[in-house]
């Protein structure tokens, strides 16, 4: 089965680390070869991460799980609020 836009955006992290299960993988590249969009989402997402990875300053900063996920939930809100 091929994967939604959204289901690659929720997951293009894992496809890129090569945690996605084998089983997903073909719907995956199906779903590449038809959806520009999402092709260049996978790009510029995997540039960033070596570019970043790449960065001297590249430090982890100090922040709980619990602020973390406050700022998740606000991003959240703040797209569900947009019309889109």
């Amino acid at each position: 089965m091929m994967p939604s836009c959204k289901n690659i955006a929720e997951h293009s992290s894992d496809y890129l680390d090569r945690n996605l299960p084998w089983w997903k993988h073909p719907g995956y590249w199906l779903h590449f070869a038809i959806c520009v969009n999402c092709r260049r989402y996978v790009k510029q997402l995997k540039l960033t991460i070596g570019t970043i990875g790449k960065s001297p300053d590249a430090t982890i900063p100090s922040i709980s799980t619990e602020e973390i996920q406050a700022i998740v939930e606000k991003m959240k809100q703040s797209t569900k609020n947009k019309d889109c």
